[in-house]
């Protein structure tokens, strides 16, 4: 199964989700009925149930965009596991690299976050990538380490579980360019072999995120162990969207 996660980060509001939904509703419907083709919806937290509620009889699945490290107690503004797995959600976004920068999320932080989802039977899709300064096979190597090795240490005594990681390098989000396929093929097969390692249970779907559209998405479809795609702005247009799924 090939997965396509939307992430509209907040580029909609309350309103205008809902009317983008009910716009491209048979549109979306459609896409949900493709054969080995996975549908994953990530609005804002407000509008979760909202969306939830519209595509409830179809084969679309929600995912959250983040979450709390915390189960529950004095957190104001929070949201926790528990709360979305009440809400429908099947998969949550953690460690996308805007959180990480503007809100100051620690490696600890977001391993505490795949625990606490995994808890609650959702799995987790952790966003991890070097920077411009990192870039090149061994140097982006010790940067992705250190984002990985948290979140298995912390996990790696559950038993048998999934988990999406989306290796989305900073430098190509929202640039329009992106790594070549052999860059992101090696990345793939470093981080299959730092799982083997520390996390053997584990189910892993490998994702690439930045700068997807319908235009490089057949080069990136032809990546090995590619099994799905994490868009951002392309899925802001429905038809682009739909054309990426299709393609």
């Amino acid at each position: 199964m090939f997965l396509y996660i939307i992430n509209w980060k907040m580029y909609f509001s309350f309103r205008t989700i809902g009317q983008f939904c009910q716009e491209n509703y048979h549109g979306f419907i459609g896409l949900s009925k493709l054969e080995n083709k996975k549908i994953i919806l990530c609005p804002s937290h407000t509008v979760l149930i909202a969306i939830s509620a519209i595509f409830e009889d179809f084969e679309l699945e929600i995912g959250a965009q983040n979450c709390s490290a915390y189960m529950s107690g004095p957190y104001t503004g929070q949201v926790s596991a528990i709360s979305l797995a009440q809400m429908d959600c099947t998969y949550c976004i953690i460690g996308h690299s805007e959180v990480r920068e503007y809100f100051l999320e620690s490696d600890q932080d977001i391993s505490e976050k795949a625990l606490r989802l995994l808890e609650n039977k959702i799995v987790p899709i952790l966003c991890i990538g070097e920077n411009k300064e990192n870039y090149g096979v061994e140097t982006a190597k010790k940067f992705l380490f250190a984002q990985l090795e948290p979140v298995f240490k912390k996990i790696k005594d559950l038993g048998r579980i999934r988990l999406c990681i989306a290796y989305e390098p900073i430098w190509a989000i929202g640039t329009g360019v992106t790594p070549k396929n052999e860059y992101i093929e090696k990345i793939f097969e470093y981080i299959i072999e730092v799982s083997e390692k520390i996390c053997p249970n584990t189910e892993i779907t490998l994702l690439y995120g930045g700068s997807v559209n319908e235009n490089n998405v057949k080069k990136m479809k032809s990546i090995r162990d590619l099994g799905g795609l994490l868009i951002g702005g392309a899925s802001l247009d429905f038809k682009k969207f739909e054309k990426i799924v299709q393609l």
